[in-house]
């Protein structure tokens, strides 16, 4: 009975990250859907263009070499953009274990950036040594950077370009990785900064409020902690997600048995 309700916990689990990282694809939708438009609306110009050229009885070798190369390219990257959004939309166990910290930044980063064409400069500040890993379950914690990510976007869209820089700064002390996300947007009054993770808070007109919510209980499962407050320099917001550093079992730890 016990197994069989541990089972379903298990799955009800899978299930809740499966739909939330379904959820922040879903605010991306419209973002997606415009950046999928860039690649195919090039090849299609490309297209037209040697159609043209071959009804002027213009086309060049030189002309349908350079285009065929552009045309792929451009495939490619819509390609590379549903590779990602496939591989993290898939519905999987979850998988904790070693990772770098840094690799988790980078993976979130080239995620997000590989869903836009004119996608914002992201910088990526590391002071965590090499051989410092953290425990954790890869997709989710990118999951959770995603969406930072994505928040500050929002918050910087409609901003001067010197304002759309997001930055993550890694960190790292006897215990734990410090991962923090800061954009650069109009600073949140002191209230609705207490209200970010509350279920169904949203401070946007078509969100749905769960994203941050969801994140916090992700970042809790792996024993860490996301906390958000007013930015460096009193703009925008700076969310720092922190998660304990993994230790390595000891192979000579020999188990201790009482004397019978």
């Amino acid at each position: 009975m016990r197994d069989a309700l541990e089972e379903k916990a298990r799955e009800a689990k899978e299930q809740a990250d499966h739909m939330a990282r379904l959820s922040v694809l879903g605010e991306l939708s419209s973002t997606l859907a415009h950046e999928l438009n860039q690649p195919l609306a090039a090849i299609g110009n490309y297209a037209r263009s040697l159609l043209r050229r071959a009804d002027q009885q213009r086309l060049t070798d030189d002309a349908v070499r350079t285009a065929a190369g552009e045309m792929a390219t451009q495939a490619d990257r819509a390609a590379d953009i549903v590779t990602r959004i496939r591989s993290f939309s898939r519905k999987r166990s979850a998988q904790s274990g070693p990772v770098s910290p840094v690799r988790l930044a980078e993976d979130a980063v080239a995620l997000f950036r590989g869903m836009m064409v004119h996608a914002p400069t992201v910088l990526v500040h590391n002071r965590v040594p090499d051989d410092v890993l953290v425990d954790a379950d890869a997709l989710q914690i990118q999951q959770v950077l995603l969406n930072l990510l994505k928040n500050g976007l929002d918050a910087t869209r409609q901003l001067e370009p010197e304002h759309q820089t997001l930055q993550i700064a890694l960190d790292a002390d006897a215990r734990q990785v410090q991962l923090a996300v800061q954009d650069d947007g109009e600073p949140l009054p002191p209230d609705a900064l207490q209200s970010l993770f509350q279920p169904f808070y949203t401070t946007k007109p078509d969100g749905l409020g769960l994203g941050l919510a969801i994140c916090r209980t992700i970042a809790e499962a792996h024993g860490g902690r996301l906390d958000a407050r007013a930015g460096d320099a009193g703009r925008g917001l700076k969310f720092t997600l922190s998660l304990p550093r993994y230790t390595p079992p000891n192979p000579e730890a020999v188990p201790h048995h009482d004397p019978a």
